[in-house]
């Protein structure tokens, strides 16, 4: 059985260089990282594009689906609105980021 394009559902993560708290899946076969907390409002969506991310709806079943022109324009997909996650954290990682000891 071929798995191109697979989707997965959703697990929480910690981003190894700013700790953030994330969600992260498969969509379409691709790695997706997100930020756990929604985006508040379409104000907030506007903005996470224009700074050069995108945007998912995390669904009922737990998928991360990439909101593109026209999913955002239909705006019929039910669930939280979660934008792709830009580290601000350290350029270089520590040897305790690695292996998650401090």
């Amino acid at each position: 059985m071929r798995q191109h394009f697979i989707s997965t559902t959703a697990t929480e993560a910690r981003c190894p260089r700013c700790h953030a708290a994330l969600l992260t899946a498969l969509d379409e076969g691709l790695p997706v990282r997100v930020d756990a907390t929604p985006l508040p409002d379409r104000a907030a969506e506007i903005n996470a594009l224009l700074d050069g991310r995108w945007t998912y709806t995390h669904t009922a079943n737990k998928h991360l689906v990439i909101r593109d022109e026209h999913r955002i324009a239909a705006n019929t997909m039910r669930g939280t609105v979660h934008a792709e996650h830009k580290c601000t954290g350290p350029t270089q990682l520590t040897i305790e980021d690695l292996i998650g000891e401090k």
